[in-house]
């Protein structure tokens, strides 16, 4: 079954939706980041128990993160989101700042990666307090690799439009393409211990289930 379809078609959900965040610093020239997966393409998601290939992304906040030398310290959970404009993906960012305590108790770092240009992601840290990290997956190479990227079809892109969402300015890229919001934790031997994707943009983890995964874990080991 063709997914891209379905994607496309419930991107295209109430202009509630697209609330874009007030930022005065998508007018700063960014510089260019690629990410280097290294990851082989998949023609699906990683689904529970599967293993997480190694990767590495720009730090949205300078230099850059391995997911081997994080899972040196312990279980990651690794999200998928859209961009500070899209105010679902900002309350789940919230909802996991309000845990992150829990989370780290547990054992566990937090990665959230966008395709959103680094000084976006930055403001948006700042404005909701946010204390964990943020990589950039530039032109959604990495969301491709794991098949949690697709393109938006012409008419999303249009009501986008009107919407005052810009997403090739937005993400320093000529693609209108999205990461399909995604969840996981990542035992440090890469495997995946909790999966959550969700082309429904609206539905995102429940971050009380995560923790408890993150507990199970620590009290395994």
């Amino acid at each position: 079954m063709n997914r891209i379809p379905l994607y496309a078609s419930i991107a295209l959900l109430p202009v509630l939706a697209y609330a874009p965040l007030s930022n005065a610093a998508g007018e700063r020239a960014e510089p260019t980041l690629k990410s280097t997966p290294k990851v082989e393409k998949r023609s699906k998601p990683f689904e529970l128990n599967e293993k997480m290939t190694n990767f590495t992304v720009p730090n949205a906040l300078g230099g850059s993160i391995n997911l081997d030398e994080l899972l040196k310290d312990g279980p990651v959970v690794l999200t998928f989101y859209r961009g500070s404009w899209c105010p679902y993906c900002r309350g789940e960012l919230s909802s996991i700042q309000t845990r992150l305590d829990k989370i780290s108790k547990a054992g566990g770092t937090v990665l959230a990666i966008s395709p959103e240009v680094p000084s976006k992601t930055a403001d948006l840290a700042k404005q909701k307090e946010l204390g964990f990290l943020f990589g950039t997956d530039h032109n959604n190479e990495l969301a491709k690799q794991l098949a949690l990227a697709f393109k938006l079809d012409a008419k999303t892109i249009k009501a986008y439009r009107q919407y005052g969402i810009d997403l090739p300015e937005a993400n320093d890229t000529k693609k209108w393409e999205l990461p399909i919001p995604a969840t996981y934790v990542i035992d440090t031997d890469h495997t995946i211990r909790f999966a959550f994707v969700e082309p429904d943009y609206t539905k995102r983890a429940d971050y009380d289930e995560v923790v408890e995964v993150l507990k199970s874990l620590q009290s395994d080991g």
